[in-house]
Order: C-alpha cells, then sequence, then structure tokens
C-alpha cells in the first residue's frame, strides 16, 4: 500500500499540479513512506534480536522474559503504527481523488501555451523593455516570405525567371515560399500571440495568383494583423496587365492598406510605415505626428531598416552583402531621404522621441542594432528561410 500510494504522489507531481491541496498529499504519502521504513527496520531488528537470544544458554529464562516484553510491546507498537498509516493513507486516497478531479478541470479552462514545433520554422527571440507594463505581450513578426505560385497570372516570356525565383526563394529543405507559408501560420496561431506584424515583401511581385496565396493562410490567422506592404508585394514586374492602380485597389481589398498603420494596445502603440521602400507622404507624416502626440510608446515598424546614429555596424553588413550597398535609409545610403521622410527620421532621433524600438526586415540577414544610446533596432531575417521573430514586451 505504501509503494503504491507513493507511485500515484509521484505521477501527480510530473503531471504539473497546480493546486497546493495536491502537494500536501504527495507530502503526507512521503512521509507515509518514511514511517513505513522504520516500522519495518524495528520488526527486523525485534526479530534478529529474538532469534540471536533463542540461541543463547546463557540465562534463558531472563532472556525469554525480556524478549516476551519485547514482542508484546513492537506488537502493540506494530499495530498503532498500522491503524494511524491506514486512517493517514485513507484520507491521502480522498483528498487526491478531489485533487485530481479539480486539476483536470483547470487543465481544460487553461489550455498549455507552449508552441507545436513544426519543421520549417524556428524562432527569433527578442525583448523590449516598457517601464510600468501592466502585464506582457507577444508579438510575432513575418517578412520577406516571397511567395511565388509558379503557375500563377505572369508573362510567359519571364518563366524561366521566376523558376529561379522560386528556387531562390526556396528553405534549406527544399520547401518553396508558397509551401512553409501555411506551416508559418499554423504555428503563429499555436503561439496564440497578442498581434502580428508582417513587415513587407511577403509576395515576390505581385499577381492575383500569388495574393490569393498569401491572403487563404493570413485570413487562419486568429490574431490581429499589420501587413506593412513593400515594393516586392506592389511590384509589377512580371505583369502585362495590371497598372499600379490596378494593385493599389487590389491590395485594399484584400487586407487594410495605409500609409500609416497603427495597432493600438492601450499601454503602448505599435505603428507601420506601409510601403517605406518610398518616401513619405506629407499626410503621412502628419499622421506620425498626431500619434507622437498621444505621449504613449511606439514600437516602430518598417520594411528598410534605419542608419544608426552612432555606429556604422548595420551599414558595413549590408555592404558586405549587397554589393556595396547600404539598403537602409539615411545619409550615404541606398534609400536617401527627401525633406519630409528627414523630418519623420528626426521625430524618430529626437532626445524626446516616444519611440522604444524600431524593427526592421529587407537585408535577408538578423542583426541587432542601436540606433540611438536608447532606442534599439531588430532586423529580422527573411521568413522564406524557416525564421520568425518573437518580440516580448515587457
Amino acid at each position: 500500500m505504501v509503494m503504491v500510494s507513493l507511485k500515484t504522489g509521484l505521477w501527480f507531481i510530473h503531471g504539473n499540479i497546480q493546486d497546493i491541496l495536491v502537494w500536501i498529499v504527495v507530502a503526507s504519502r512521503l512521509a507515509i513512506l518514511s514511517l513505513g521504513v522504520l516500522l519495518m527496520l524495528s520488526y527486523v531488528s525485534s526479530v534478529a534480536v529474538t532469534c540471536f537470544w533463542k540461541k543463547c544458554n546463557r540465562n534463558r529464562k531472563k532472556w525469554r522474559m525480556l524478549i516476551g516484553n519485547m514482542e508484546r510491546n513492537n506488537m502493540w507498537k506494530s499495530k498503532i503504527v498500522t491503524i494511524t498509516l491506514s486512517c493517514v493513507l485513507g484520507v491521502s486516497i480522498c483528498a487526491c481523488n478531489s485533487s485530481r478531479s479539480n486539476t483536470s478541470t483547470n487543465t481544460e479552462e487553461q489550455p498549455s501555451a507552449e508552441i507545436t514545433p513544426t519543421e520549417s520554422v524556428s524562432w527569433d527571440n527578442k525583448e523590449i523593455n516598457i517601464p510600468d507594463l501592466k502585464k506582457e505581450y507577444k508579438l510575432i513578426l513575418v517578412n520577406d516570405q516571397h511567395i511565388i505560385v509558379p503557375d500563377g497570372d505572369y508573362i510567359s516570356e519571364k518563366s524561366e525567371e521566376i523558376e529561379q525565383r522560386v528556387a531562390m526563394f526556396s528553405n534549406s529543405d527544399g520547401k518553396t515560399s508558397q509551401e512553409t507559408w501555411p506551416e508559418i501560420v499554423d504555428a503563429i496561431n499555436a503561439e496564440n500571440p497578442d498581434g502580428v506584424i508582417l513587415n513587407g515583401d511577403m509576395i515576390d511581385f505581385f499577381s492575383e495568383a500569388n495574393l490569393n496565396c498569401l491572403m487563404t493562410d493570413l485570413k487562419r490567422i486568429k490574431a490581429p494583423v499589420m501587413y506593412n506592404r513593400a515594393d516586392h508585394d506592389l511590384g509589377i514586374w512580371y505583369s502585362d496587365t495590371y497598372t499600379d492602380e490596378d494593385v493599389q485597389q487590389k491590395e485594399k481589398e484584400s487586407w487594410d492598406m495605409e500609409e500609416v498603420m497603427v495597432q493600438d494596445f492601450d499601454e503602448f502603440l505599435v505603428v507601420g510605415i506601409n510601403n517605406n521602400t518610398s518616401q513619405l507622404s506629407e499626410a503621412g507624416l502628419e499622421k506620425l505626428k498626431e500619434l507622437w502626440a498621444e505621449d504613449k510608446p511606439i514600437i516602430l515598424t518598417m520594411h528598410v531598416p534605419l542608419k544608426s546614429q552612432v555606429n556604422d555596424g548595420l551599414s558595413d553588413a549590408s555592404k558586405a552583402v549587397w554589393q556595396d550597398r547600404a539598403l537602409l535609409w539615411g545619409t550615404d545610403c541606398f534609400y536617401s531621404p527627401d525633406e519630409v521622410t528627414q523630418q519623420f527620421l528626426n521625430m524618430v532621433f529626437a532626445e524626446d522621441s516616444p519611440v522604444v524600438a524600431v524593427i526592421g526586415a529587407h537585408l535577408h540577414f538578423a542583426y541587432d542594432d542601436q540606433l540611438t544610446e536608447k532606442i534599439p533596432q531588430y532586423v529580422f531575417d527573411a521568413s522564406f528561410k524557416g525564421t520568425v521573430g518573437v518580440l516580448t514586451v515587457k
């Protein structure tokens, strides 16, 4: 009975106990085992003494009296301990059954938050600290998926080039971006985030086939989604039927598309700059000024990263990968700001800026940067490779 009791108690420990009553049960069962061991040792020692002295010829009568007293005492001790153990064990079993029932109910009401891992997705975890938050938030970042539907609507003369691009945007296992996209969405839903940001170049070029492929699984995401477009999402390089106006209309019909987009988490804002491979408009700048005036911490998301004000690390890394081009916004970079865009950059870098972090993409490699002494910038790798960003805001 002691061993069965202990086994059951250890099973409960393995089962991730949340009810303190069960821990009391486990402790009582361990106590039962200890008492049982002591009782067994006491009994064995009395038997050993009895056997030893029965073989002795000296003072047989005296020792018989002594042994008789010991046996009678041990018999009563055994009865008392056995009764006590039985009572404790009975209470333990009753309490355990009750606790087991309660624990099962709690488990059903509070499903596990652990991710079910997939072969095609790994997580790049970053943290953003904002003082005085009331809770912790989880945001997921996906960028540079470059979805291509091989038999889509594009110029037939471009077929060979498109086949090469399908291979270019496949992961190390040979899965295409079209094939890994549904797996990424499954992994996102398993993570149960507070928000999702698609940070540009989700499709490799605009076609209805590519857009429909993206939207079919995007609409399965359970969390709120912000979709920042970039040049590839809107590019008509492989089409002779669409105009820029057609693309803008179809994109707006498929998912929210404003120049400046916002996810408001009450305690802070996630602000997205849509299509930031182009200059910011006056209207976009005015919208950003309004958001700055709300005096809330801002996490700024955009496809093209910003040049650091304190080091050249990211610029040098980009030049090393992209044929000596710093594919960033800033002075002496590939993306050179006009007057309006420069005003926006000045707002970001200002001493009293509400920006707590900038999230970038575009470069197809990951990089942790420091824009100013107080503003970090996290650039996430391309998701077609199987890497997805996770931001913990706390």
